[in-house]
């Protein structure tokens, strides 16, 4: 009885002060309001922080940490959250004069306010225990040694850049692969970390082809200014924004005059008031530097021979060189033949790395004399460079890497490609060919790898999943694509380049093998292409605008096996695809005005297609024509069912087609909007193999089915990537066995999960075991 009368006593206190704590807050919305206000106004600056932190981190290699990028999605959301909750109080305090006070409406949102302003709290004292910055692996620019000389040109440009009023206009120039790339990034380095220099400073990539357009959009970019398709609208907005400000531009690899006016920069040679105004670029022509105005040139030469030995060292190693006696004599003849260039001593160097028998080193050192590389420090030639560095391209381990590495060049000049996309081109035309689509990734990723590990490949900046090429080995593939230079039209490359014109006419020889036209964004999406072939085997054409395939005259290339379409705008399904009855890799995703599109029975016909990509289409299928497929192995469909409900039926007419062909392997999937579909029903009835899927926006029995997959080996055994999202009533997700007993390992294949907007999202459990790992 004590007992329960001290439960009471304590019990009552809680109860009474719990009441009055409801009753005041209408009386307490203002004051709640407004810490909310002072609260959510630190979290804004915490986060314009962490993102001033991340710029600067991108300029000297580093990335946001995965905690870091959701820490900022949180900060977003919450602001908006708060932000609703401070209108609500507005709209509110307007009305209240004309009517009499809504004592509930004010109760809500003052409780609101307060709940917010914990939560506000937390996230702020949550970002002090946050690592915001993680280390990327240095790329091939970055790996540039800083010799005596490059010291001096450093010392050199900054000087002019700080303290020298009259050289406004600063070249840089020098040979492909001799580090002005590695300099001008030293500067923006040197600049960045310097407090007392309060200036804009602003860095973008011009390379071959580059307008002043693709110039303008770039520095929009980095600016954060708005958007436009108007050129002038654009040049104000850039000009608006430098104007009254000091500001160092630095251009990257130019190799043709650009009009600073036209792009919006104001005139550097004007000084107003205390702005300074600098612009500084890299070129490998003097003469650009002429029609730049340059009033200061700085040329970058080869390295002295201490920095070129040590260089060459390092990349080498010290175990190698030291392994024999004559290689470390044959060692000292291959950077004298190298000419002490940078980039050929890190190319070669990676491409020795393990040779231990002199006789390699012998041969090495006959073939860059045949180069004759020493004689290029006078002559600058281009093809002195191609011809030494084409050594590492020699020495890859057999033919189809050196094609694998050859295919790179399709892609614009300083284009970052992803990993995937270029194992998937690998695998259409054919240069990877496994019996089992896992084995052909991991096949791409170790070829990867393996031009990494010789410096002919490198990763991109500050994205792990990507890759780029050097654009002196780019060019260097181009050359040995094209007969060392005798045949340009073997391979045709005219990609990146922006086009202006209403018409954009390539034309092809009867010889041409390969056609890339990627990323030329043609303005009135009027495209030809002209001449013929009898040799045209891959054909991209991605990320134009082409409305009418008719001017591209498909039909007549029946020798196609590889052809991309996508990002292309199409309006309708280019009919004139199905005679190409040898193609075998077709992509047509992301071509948003084929919508609801019904596919052509023709495609029927296609009988040696093995990859077919749809994402982002909803493209539907007549009845049996993929079962006409025979040879297909893929078919990415995801992003199809969007804003549209998920219907289960199409679904298993698909799986039925599927499932009599006898090489399908990997579907991409889209479950979207489905507010009635039964998971586990659906989980139980998986006939094919889904290597991709996305589940979103669905029911509560989708945390049952995101459960349960361990059931399906199916699923179990293919599944690499999982997209879940916009699932409120989800509280956790769950990735384990589903007895005590069993051992084997729950999605054992999974190397992506993806989870977004999952607001009431708490925790997500991953179980994962085999035969000879322990919980």
């Amino acid at each position: 009885m004590e007992l329960l009368k001290g439960a009471v006593s304590s019990f009552v206190p809680l109860v009474t002060k719990t009441i009055f704590k409801h009753m005041a807050y209408p009386f307490t919305a203002s004051d709640n309001i407004r810490a909310l206000e002072l609260a959510t106004r630190q979290l804004g600056a915490l986060k314009d922080d962490m993102k001033t932190d991340i710029t600067n981190a991108e300029r000297e290699n580093g990335a946001p940490t995965n905690q870091a990028k959701e820490w900022l999605l949180q900060a977003e959301i919450i602001e908006k959250e708060a932000e609703e909750i401070r209108q609500k109080y507005q709209q509110l305090c307007r009305c209240i004069w004309n009517i009499s006070p809504n004592f509930c409406a004010i109760y809500k949102v003052s409780r609101s306010a307060e709940n917010m302003h914990v939560k506000v709290t937390t996230i702020c004292v949550n970002k002090e225990t946050l690592e915001v910055i993680t280390r990327m692996p240095p790329s091939l620019a970055q790996e540039m040694p800083t010799s005596t000389s490059k010291s001096a040109n450093l010392e050199s440009a900054l000087y002019c850049i700080k303290d020298d009023e009259q050289n406004n206009i600063i070249g840089i120039w020098g040979m492909g692969g001799v580090g002005k790339t590695h300099l001008l990034e030293q500067i923006n380095n040197e600049l960045s970390r310097d407090p007392s220099f309060k200036v804009v400073v602003i860095f973008v990539t011009c390379s071959k082809g580059c307008t002043e357009e693709k110039i303008q959009n770039k520095i929009i970019e980095k600016l954060g200014l708005s958007k436009s398709d108007s050129i002038e609208q654009k040049q104000s907005a850039v000009y608006n924004f430098l104007r009254e400000r000091s500001f160092v531009l630095l251009l990257d690899d130019l190799w043709n005059r650009v009009d600073l006016k036209t792009i919006g920069i104001p005139n550097p040679m004007e000084s107003v008031g205390t702005f300074k105004r600098k612009v500084v670029m890299t070129t490998r022509s003097t003469e650009v530097c002429g029609q730049m105005e340059v009033k200061k040139k700085i040329k970058v030469d080869v390295l002295n021979w201490d920095d070129a030995w040590c260089l060459f060292k390092e990349k080498v190693s010290e175990e190698t060189i030291g392994s024999d006696p004559f290689i470390g004599k044959y060692a000292v003849d291959v950077v004298k033949d190298l000419g002490r260039l940078p980039l050929a001593l890190i190319t070669i160097g990676r491409a020795m790395h393990d040779k231990m028998d002199p006789r390699e080193w012998e041969h090495a050192v006959k073939l860059l004399k045949l180069a004759r590389f020493n004689d290029l420090e006078f002559s600058g030639s281009n093809q002195s460079v191609f011809h030494t560095l084409k050594f590492s391209y020699d020495n890859l381990k057999n033919d189809t890497l050196r094609q694998c590495f050859l295919h790179c060049s399709l892609w614009p000049e300083d284009h970052e490609i992803r990993r995937d996309e270029l194992i998937e081109l690998w695998m259409g035309v054919g240069l990877i060919d496994e019996p089992k689509i896992q084995e052909a990734y991991d096949t791409g990723h170790m070829y990867i790898r393996r031009l990494q590990a010789v410096c002919l490949l490198e990763n991109g900046d500050g994205v792990c999943d990507t890759i780029k090429m050097h654009d002196v080995i780019r060019d260097m593939a181009l050359w040995i694509t094209n007969n060392q230079g005798e045949d340009t039209n073997k391979w045709i490359v005219s990609a990146g380049i922006e086009k202006r014109q209403q018409e954009y006419e390539i034309e092809v020889s009867r010889d041409t093998e390969k056609l890339s036209i990627v990323k030329n964004y043609a303005r009135k999406k009027f495209i030809s292409i002209t001449g013929s072939s009898g040799k045209l085997s891959t054909l991209l054409l991605n990320k134009n605008r082409i409305k009418d395939t008719k001017t591209l005259r498909l039909e007549l290339f029946s020798t196609l096996t590889f052809l991309d379409l996508s990002w292309t705008y199409l309006e309708a399904f280019p009919v004139e695809i199905c005679k190409l009855i040898h193609l075998q890799h077709l992509n047509l995703s992301w071509n948003p005005f084929l919508l609801k599109s019904l596919l052509p029975e023709e495609l029927g016909s296609l009988t040696n297609l093995k990859y077919l990509l749809l994402c982002g289409t909803k493209c539907t299928f007549p009845n049996k024509v993929i079962s006409k497929l025979k040879a297909l192995r893929m078919l990415d469909l995801r992003h199809n069912s969007m804003d549209e409900s998920f219907h289960y039926y199409n679904y298993l007419v698909l799986q039925e087609d599927l499932q009599g062909l006898p090489n399908f392997e990997a579907l991409g999937f889209s479950i979207i909007n489905s507010g009635t579909l039964d998971f586990n029903e659906f989980s139980q009835k998986v006939s094919v193999p889904i290597r991709w899927l996305e589940v979103y926006s669905c029911n509560e029995s989708c945390l049952l089915f995101l459960s349960c997959f361990s059931g399906n080996s199916l699923l179990q055994n293919n599944l690499i990537s999982i997209d879940i999202g916009e699932m409120n009533v989800v509280e956790y997700v769950k990735f384990e066995r589903t007895n005590e007993k069993q051992n084997d390992c729950c999605l054992g294949r999974l190397e992506t999960l993806e989870i977004v907007r999952m607001d009431n999202m708490k925790e997500v459990i991953v179980w994962t075991f085999s035969s000879s790992l322990e919980e």
